[in-house]
């Protein structure tokens, strides 16, 4: 498969291809990845003047209108340099979120402030334990749960917040951050991002807080983590692909016998083999993106396979490119250690590689879906 990328495309990519090489380097990183906060609010801003947080959005909502395709040219600009920028957390889950449950008064009101890159959101989904509840209450919902792996929710001053709500169906609550009977525990992921996990021990809310008055969201939230995962798709491609050229380029440097290891057959079919599931992944990834236009039963099938074929590819590239390193490639000097660490990150988020692997074996055992061609009627539903 290849996508031949229109003018608008190609500008966007060199855009973030040059940004980032000049105000995301290495160093920039390491800087980040060791402060409290985990990104740059200077950094965000500017990703608001280049029309980056708006990109998903609809124009009469203030955005530039940009599909699936735009998001996975920028995700990968974002995995090839280890932005930690809290950009899926904010604009892609939460915002997307708002942008398809949300009515139009609500969109106008709490859209801008993430697209002009003031305000950070996080989506609090999943559950720790039992089902988090939103039971009605005076004038409102009272919030009780616990939320794991929230992305984006140290630094967040709201956390849209999913519950079932107490006599039927399931919504998406605002809620403010600090909030009484809210507590949050932050840590650093093992790439550097930041999240936390969530307890709300009832957390009162005014009934204004449920996003569009809908009590039917499960089916948007599912959609929205779906394209969540190709995005992050395109970051691990783009992980990958920072990887093999850094390997490749050492191999052409390190000298061993007199000469770079790089002319030892057997270091070049390994190197061969590793962009070969570099390639494998990329092309996985585009499936997944052109399949969010297709059938559900389609798309499902496309996001779950391209999760665990990913994941099988990140997974035998960060450990080569860590062995063909020697033990330098597990120090703090070079970025390869970091590269695998967001490739193991990638593994673990919305599901692990073996669960995905499961999930399509499941979606493929149906006849009429397995005979079915790849991108199907591209009919959405």
């Amino acid at each position: 498969m290849d996508l031949q990328l229109d003018t608008e495309q190609l500008i966007l990519r060199d855009t973030a291809e040059r940004f980032l090489a000049e105000r995301y380097p290495f160093s920039t990183y390491r800087q980040l990845a060791a402060g409290e906060r985990g990104s740059s609010a200077e950094i965000w801003r500017e990703f608001a003047k280049m029309g980056w947080l708006g990109l998903p959005f609809a124009l009469e909502d203030g955005g530039s209108g940009g599909g699936a395709v735009e998001i996975t040219i920028l995700m990968e600009a974002f995995g090839k340099h280890l932005v930690l920028e809290p950009y899926l957390a904010t604009v892609l889950l939460s915002g997307g979120v708002i942008a398809a449950l949300a009515s139009s008064a609500e969109r106008q009101q709490l859209l801008p402030p993430i697209i002009n890159g003031e305000t950070i959101m996080g989506l609090a989904h999943e559950d720790r334990g039992t089902a988090t509840v939103a039971a009605p209450a005076a004038g409102g919902f009272v919030l009780t749960g616990e939320k794991k792996t929230v992305l984006g929710a140290p630094t967040a001053q709201t956390l849209l917040v999913t519950a079932a709500i107490d006599g039927g169906g399931r919504g998406v609550f605002l809620v403010p951050v600090p909030s009484q009977r809210l507590t949050l525990r932050p840590y650093k992921m093992i790439d550097g991002h930041r999240a936390a996990d969530v307890a709300l021990d009832g957390v009162a809310v005014p009934r204004a807080a449920l996003v569009g008055g809908n009590r039917d969201a499960g089916s948007v939230i599912e959609r929205v983590i779906e394209q969540a995962i190709v995005a992050l798709a395109a970051d691990a491609v783009g992980a990958m692909t920072a990887l093999v050229t850094a390997t490749v380029d050492y191999a052409k440097t390190r000298v061993q016998f007199g000469q770079p290891i790089g002319k030892f057959q057997a270091l070049q079919h390994r190197l061969v083999a590793m962009k070969i599931k570099e390639e494998e992944a990329r092309a996985s990834a585009l499936f997944a993106t052109l399949s969010l236009a297709a059938s559900a039963s389609m798309r499902r099938r496309a996001i779950a396979g391209a999760k665990a074929k990913i994941g099988q590819c990140a997974r035998h590239i960060h450990q080569e490119a860590i062995q063909l390193h020697g033990a330098i490639g597990t120090t703090s000097e070079l970025s390869v250690g970091l590269y695998a660490k967001r490739l193991i990150a990638f593994e673990s988020l919305f599901g692990a590689t073996r669960e995905h692997l499961r999930r399509y074996g499941k979606l493929i055992a149906a006849p009429e879906l397995a005979a079915s061609g790849l991108l199907g009627d591209q009919q959405g539903a």
